[in-house]
């Protein structure tokens, strides 16, 4: 499972619950499926009588569809405008064919009635008027122009198809019907003008019926432990599920007798077997209550500790239950969580509830795009926190995770800082795009050093005397000391032939003070105690960084993108850069942006964008013409 914008979209913050199938990515855990498959063990004998049962499947598919026919009122009759009152409203015309129209029986008493209906309409009207002559055979038909015209007025295609599909389904319900509602059935069915009051109160009587039977077999054939609510008696309520005929004698015909003793008697069974059922569906609830206040508490531990206002409630009953949210100001739940939520809220949110997804789904490797880097120090800890800290059955501890992230952070924190509180799990790879092609390059925690060892590191390497002053420049604004050492460096980088101090303030005329000559010297002084092979004197100091082809050959020669920067700056002046872009890049890591306490050794890994450092080799390839 792969965590990005994709999934943020497609799978988080519908309207009404946080995320979809809340019921089975935070209750129906393993061990809530094992309750589950023992409480299924019990009524599965209630549930094969559904299985593999022509003659159930018969019945309750011809139940549904003519009491699909008809809509019962507010007020007990029939609705004038369902496709079973208006086939029946008309009297049966099959059966009653009115005068006039006896030589078209064949017709409309065949099998494709409504389609000779349908022809013999269209006929009628697009070709009667050509000619008198028939259009079919040729032959004069002035005489039976009026007989012609008599069918469209008399039949309509869709009312006869309505009536056509209720005496179908009437006949395949057959011995399912007492005899008492097959014989008035058929009467109603066949009523030359029509049904009257009497048949539609019949009619209404026996959807009725059809309706409490196909409610009860339902409810038999979907029966779980999800049907017995907190505190109710298994044995008291399965004889509820039974069904008495007697009460539906509409229906009471033996061939439905039959099926119906089955199934009454499967339940009986189980009516034998309420105690130990009784215990399976306690323990159920139980670990289902476990788990709701489990789930609410460790999300909404997580928003508190990350900072959000907000809290979430897993509410409905059982299969129902929904992750709803809302802001911990208002006590209304909210609906759709993408217009009120921040970009940032709303991708901690989809992590987390991630995170559950794939708790629930056991994906063999889980892929995390990118999920943090927008977050602050805080808010990203306790996201690592939450999907790394926890029991490794509540969390993705002990996972295959693979999390790509431009932020070193997390690294800091997982290799370095605290890695025992990741058990010591996690291993991190730097991963570099050059030339189109990307190289792996492992990360251990003794790379994370902070700035102050990687420059110390630096000044006792055998590296060029400029690069070891890069970084001692570095150290002394690391540390804040600007002292004369520092003022002497600030010089010397901007190859400024007569020193300044820039620590006081300039005149009326913006001219700063020069460096005074003991300053100077006790700067030299200090500077040379860190890198020994450099002229102690300034002249000779300040030629080596006007000396061009050794800085641009210092350049040629790095493979570390961080120096390259520090000597383009070095051999250029700034404002000489047309792109502006580069030239703040090149600006701002001149100077110290030391946000953490730890970061990787840049002289180990190159951190610095390929473009660019393509754009500084063509600055360089320009100033050289």
């Amino acid at each position: 499972m792969c965590f990005n914008e994709e999934y943020v979209s497609q799978f988080t913050f519908k309207p009404d619950e946080l995320v979809n199938n809340s019921f089975d990515i935070f209750i129906r855990t393993e061990a809530y499926k094992a309750i589950e498959a023992e409480i299924k063990q019990y009524i599965e004998n209630v549930q094969q009588q559904f299985t593999n049962n022509p003659d159930l499947e018969i019945l309750i598919s011809n139940l549904k569809e003519l009491s699909g026919a008809f809509k019962i009122t507010a007020s007990g009759g029939l609705s004038k405008s369902t496709a079973g009152m208006k086939g029946l409203s008309g009297g049966n015309k099959i059966v009653n064919i009115p005068p006039g129209l006896e030589p078209y029986q064949p017709f409309i008493q065949s099998p494709k009635s409504v389609n000779w209906i349908d022809w013999q309409v269209k006929g009628q009207k697009e070709f009667s008027e050509l000619s008198t002559s028939c259009p079919f055979c040729t032959s004069d038909s002035t005489e039976k122009k009026e007989q012609i015209a008599k069918v469209s007025q008399e039949y309509n295609k869709n009312l006869i198809k309505n009536l056509l599909n209720i005496l179908d389904v009437v006949e395949n319900l057959g011995d399912f019907l007492s005899e008492e509602a097959r014989k008035n059935l058929h009467i109603i069915t066949s009523l030359k003008n029509g049904i009257e009051k009497e048949h539609e109160e019949y009619v209404v009587t026996v959807k009725s019926h059809i309706d409490t039977l196909i409610e009860k077999l339902e409810k038999i054939r979907t029966l779980s432990g999800f049907h017995f609510k907190e505190g109710e008696k298994v044995g008291e309520k399965l004889p509820t599920y039974k069904v008495d005929l007697q009460f539906l004698n509409t229906l009471n015909s033996e061939k439905t007798r039959t099926i119906i003793s089955s199934i009454n008697q499967s339940i009986e069974n189980l009516i034998q077997q309420a105690g130990p059922l009784q215990g399976k569906i306690n323990i159920q609830k139980r670990e289902m209550s476990r788990l709701v206040e489990c789930h609410q508490k460790d999300i909404n531990d997580f928003l508190t500790y990350a900072g959000y206002r907000y809290e979430v409630s897993i509410i409905g009953d059982d299969e129902q239950a929904q992750l709803k949210l809302r802001h911990i100001d208002n006590s209304s739940h909210l609906s759709g969580g993408s217009q009120h939520l921040s970009f940032g809220e709303r991708n901690a949110f989809s992590i987390v509830l991630f995170m559950y997804e794939c708790l629930a789904k056991k994906p063999d490797i889980i892929i995390l795009d990118d999920p943090i880097s927008s977050f602050d120090k805080n808010k990203k800890y306790a996201i690592l926190e939450m999907l790394f800290r926890r029991d490794a059955d509540q969390c993705l501890k002990g996972k295959t995770v693979l999390m790509l992230t431009h932020d070193v952070e997390p690294i800091i924190d997982t290799l370095k800082s605290v890695r025992s509180q990741f058990s010591n799990q996690v291993s991190a790879t730097f991963l570099q795009l050059r030339d189109n092609e990307i190289s792996e390059q492992p990360i251990a925690g003794n790379d994370i050093k902070t700035f102050i060892q990687i420059c110390d590191q630096i000044l006792a390497s055998s590296q060029d005397p400029i690069i070891k002053l890069i970084y001692l420049r570095r150290k002394y604004e690391v540390l804040g000391e600007l002292g004369n050492a520092y003022q002497v460096l600030s010089n010397l980088f901007k190859k400024r032939d007569t020193p300044e101090d820039h620590r006081i303030p300039s005149n009326e005329n913006c001219k700063n003070a020069p460096l005074s000559s003991d300053d100077l010297s006790s700067g030299i002084t200090e500077i040379t105690s860190y890198v020994s092979d450099i002229p102690s004197d300034y002249p000779s100091m300040i030629s080596l960084f006007k000396d061009e082809e050794r800085i641009k050959k210092l350049y040629q020669d790095s493979n570390n993108g961080y120096e390259k920067l520090q000597l383009i700056r070095i051999l250029l002046d700034i404002n000489r850069i047309d792109n502006s872009v580069i030239r703040k890049f090149i600006n701002e890591t001149y100077h110290v942006e030391n946000e953490f306490i730890f970061q990787l050794d840049p002289s180990r890994f190159d951190l610095m964008p390929e473009y660019v450092v393509k754009e500084c080799d063509n600055i360089l390839e320009t100033f050289e013409a």
